[in-house]
């Protein structure tokens, strides 16, 4: 007689979880993989690109409402368009786009942020005297050696008027995309920038004008959005056309620790154990009416869509997808930190937007805000932006005179 084999349902479940657990810890490193893989463009480059990116620089006349920056649009720009303004010729469609800014130190973002939106990216670029061959060299660098940002991404670079001089002499250099990046440049923390304000609102500006995109993200450099976040918005909001004018689609916001997989897409954010509200240490009211609890309890759907609406109160200044005909450009006295992008959703908020939580979109910021490490003149600039904000509200009622809503400190 043959001996009967007995299989302990308790053992059946333990090897089922094991091998979840592996294939999810596989799942997560091929993502890893995929999302800081190198660049896919090999050897030497000697195209034409650098050159026109240093005459459209030489030839810079364009200053900011203030007279102290020039702005010089498209140095390089996606489809292989190079300089000169030609025209952006993207291989996605046009209908959303994210706009950002940042200085040379934070350029490497851009790889991440690129892979991860896989829709048009305009950037702007903050640069000085002693920066900008630095700066030059590795947008020329980012440009020349991957193909997502060779086809998606135009760049946009704001500096000193005194800093003209320096910038038009740099000599061209080619690339080769085998090689490290070799040159060095000062590390500044935040906006510590020596004495140079950084000018949030200009870089956003520009970044935002340069696109035809009827919808635009405008959002940092360090926050990476859930995938397919561009080609979701197009086919289930745009594409349905559920979208309206004077409507902010907001996505919530979180951060996560340094060197940790940032996860991609919402059910990967739920189960993870580092994330957290973003600025939940610096200012959780900032962010706190997004309604965190209410947006991860929503039910689940394979569409992008409308979870719920929420109430716009100071100082909630949330990211978000809005129709960039009906935006308000942002008010560019304001430098440095503070009330930079409050002002905006303030004037959103006078002008009759409506402000809507999305189901499955958010960002996430590799790295936690701490009070303690922002730069040494934050709560001077804080103090001198909160009288900016004070005079701005006042001008506001005087432009929105017939709306009933306020936008009070």
């Amino acid at each position: 007689m043959r001996p009967r084999c007995y299989i302990s349902i308790q053992r059946v479940i333990v090897v089922l979880a094991l091998l979840v657990i592996i294939l999810q810890v596989f799942h997560i490193y091929l993502m890893m993989q995929q999302e800081d893989s190198p660049a896919d463009i090999k050897g030497k480059t000697s195209s034409t690109s650098g050159k026109l990116m240093l005459q459209e620089i030489k030839n810079a006349y364009m200053l900011d409402s203030s007279g102290y920056y020039f702005i010089v649009p498209n140095i390089l720009q996606g489809g292989g368009g190079g300089g000169g303004g030609k025209g952006f010729h993207s291989s996605v469609s046009p209908d959303i786009a994210l706009a950002t800014h940042t200085t040379s130190n934070n350029l490497q973002h851009l790889l991440q942020l690129s892979r991860r939106w896989q829709g048009l990216l305009s950037v702007s670029v903050l640069t000085h005297s002693h920066d900008a061959e630095y700066a030059l060299q590795s947008i020329l660098r980012l440009y020349e050696c991957n193909k997502d940002i060779q086809q998606n991404v135009m760049f946009h670079l704001v500096f000193p008027v005194s800093s003209h001089k320096y910038i038009s002499n740099i000599v061209h250099r080619d690339v080769n995309c085998e090689n490290e990046q070799t040159m060095n440049t000062r590390d500044y923390e935040n906006f510590e920038i020596g004495e140079l304000q950084y000018p949030h609102n200009i870089l956003r500006n520009l970044a935002m004008k340069m696109v035809t995109a009827s919808f635009i993200l405008v959002s940092d450099i360090d926050l990476l959005p859930s995938v397919n976040l561009s080609k979701s918005f197009q086919m289930d909001m745009i594409n349905s056309k559920i979208v309206r004018n004077k409507n902010a689609y907001i996505l919530p916001v979180f951060e996560t620790g340094e060197n940790k997989y940032i996860p991609s897409t919402k059910e990967e954010l739920l189960t993870d154990k580092n994330v957290r509200p973003f600025y939940g240490n610096v200012c959780a009211k900032c962010q706190q009416f997004t309604n965190y609890k209410r947006w991860k309890n929503t039910r689940k759907s394979d569409k992008l869509e409308v979870a719920f609406s929420v109430e716009w109160q100071h100082p909630y200044e949330p990211f978000f997808i809005a129709s960039k005909s009906s935006l308000p450009l942002y008010d560019e006295r304001f430098k440095q930190y503070g009330y930079n992008r409050v002002s905006q959703i303030c004037e959103m908020h006078i002008a009759g937007f409506n402000f809507s939580v999305l189901n499955n979109a958010f960002l996430v910021h590799k790295g936690y805000k701490v009070k303690n490490k922002f730069y040494s003149r934050k709560t001077s600039d804080h103090q001198e932006n909160r009288q900016h904000y004070k005079n701005f509200i006042a001008e506001l009622k005087s432009k929105y005179s017939d709306s009933t809503r306020k936008c009070e400190i």
